[in-house]
């Protein structure tokens, strides 16, 4: 596993690269996402890394911060799998799936969609305060 750092994400990649069929990402491509302090996602990381090198999970990243969270990318006929895989590595807090770029299914599931959003600001708040965060935002916008 290839561990690649930028400002805002830690990402976990295959060591080999893989082809993604970018019209299925779009229409099917999402990611469970969990929520907790850093050590902990760090070492959740470390424990999914065969399941990266052989292709059950498509990749992850991590945000930064502390507390943290990390997203756990596959495709959604992959998504029951992947969760499992997840549970049996140790993810005992709640997970929420979540589609990358098909919004309109997100919608399909409002709860969990409303739980992911309200997580992730919550998540950058505690990990960076009201000023850190637009900080951030600020330097992650000039590196793009």
């Amino acid at each position: 596993m290839r561990i690649v750092k930028d400002i805002i994400w830690t990402w976990f990649l295959p060591d080999n690269e893989r082809s993604i069929n970018r019209k299925l990402w779009f229409d099917h491509g999402g990611k469970w996402l969990i929520f907790a302090r850093k050590k902990k996602i760090m070492e959740f990381a470390h424990q999914l890394e065969p399941f990266i090198d052989s292709g059950d999970i498509e990749s992850a990243k991590c945000w930064n911060g502390d507390p943290s969270a990390i997203n756990i990318y596959s495709l959604d006929c992959n998504r029951e799998k992947v969760k499992k895989i997840l549970e049996k590595s140790g993810a005992k807090k709640r997970s929420v799936w979540e589609y990358d770029y098909a919004w309109k299914k997100n919608l399909r599931n409002p709860i969990d969609f409303l739980y992911s959003w309200a997580s992730k600001f919550m998540t950058i708040l505690k990990s960076y305060g009201i000023i850190g965060a637009f900080h951030l935002f600020k330097e992650a916008m000039k590196a793009d």
